[in-house]
């Protein structure tokens, strides 16, 4: 009895950590939420400084630094219908492109669980399907009023949530250098693109290789965000103006820019 008690008053103060604030915060190992995915996305291009993300700009980029994608979200509270925003990197927000494939987001309400401490870089989100809504449950969830996620970020200066997840350094990118990217952004080119790509580059040294890889911050080639095509095109010509040909073969490194 002691320990279900123990239990029962440890997963009611977490309820009430969650109380009031704009950001969902699951701050340790094992916490989650049970939520509804309302609204459109709202994505950044940003860097991890200081323990949070900040802005991407031409600056960071001209120090060397990776520019990594955010996400920040709209969700309700399943329990108590309290819309929050959580913010999430690249790979989770994969994950919930084919769960909102599979599932359909304004349908369901969903569990988001932590798994890693504080700080671990190797901290991920779980997400699963917890229940179907009834039918006057999706109309009182599609009724509640959204963050304005556009405002907020701009209000802040676009770090207020992001060290609040907790997630480690992020991975990904797009859209242009120092704004929000678009949605579209976040997609990345085909298969065929990145073959014919990679096709050119091995043909350059691998120099060339490394410029192109750090213009637009990916280590592989197929991480190249879609909507960076005809950029990327472009400059592959301009490079193999710039560099001597040389025969295909690979190009070393700790990470293969071709796999």
């Amino acid at each position: 009895m002691a320990t279900s008690m123990w239990h029962r008053t440890e997963e009611m103060a977490k309820k009430h950590d969650q109380a009031g604030g704009t950001w969902l915060k699951l701050a340790g190992e094992g916490d989650k939420a049970v939520v509804v995915f309302l609204g459109e996305p709202f994505p950044r291009e940003v860097c991890f400084i200081d323990g949070k993300y900040a802005p991407f700009t031409a600056e960071l980029r001209a120090q060397g630094l990776k520019a990594s994608l955010r996400v920040a979200l709209n969700v309700a509270l399943l329990d108590s219908r309290e819309v929050k925003v959580f913010e999430q990197g690249v790979v989770f927000f994969k994950d919930l492109v084919r769960v909102r494939d599979k599932y359909g987001l304004g349908k369901w309400a969903f569990e988001v669980q932590r798994h890693g401490a504080a700080k671990d870089p190797k901290t991920f989100y779980s997400l699963l399907p917890e229940r179907a809504l009834t039918a006057e449950e999706q109309r009182t969830f599609a009724a509640l009023q959204l963050h304005d996620l556009v405002g907020l970020y701009s209000e802040d200066g676009g770090g207020a949530g992001g060290s609040s997840q907790g997630g480690g350094a992020p991975t990904g990118g797009g859209g242009p250098v120092g704004a929000p990217v678009t949605p579209e952004a976040i997609a990345l080119i085909d298969a065929a693109t990145a073959t014919s790509m990679g096709v050119v580059l091995r043909g350059l040294p691998k120099e060339a290789v490394e410029c192109f890889c750090k213009r637009f911050a990916i280590s592989r080639i197929r991480d190249l965000p879609a909507a960076h095509t005809a950029d990327a095109i472009a400059y592959l010509d301009e490079l193999g103006t710039q560099f001597a040909p040389r025969p295909p073969g690979h190009n070393g490194g700790d990470i293969d820019p071709f796999s």
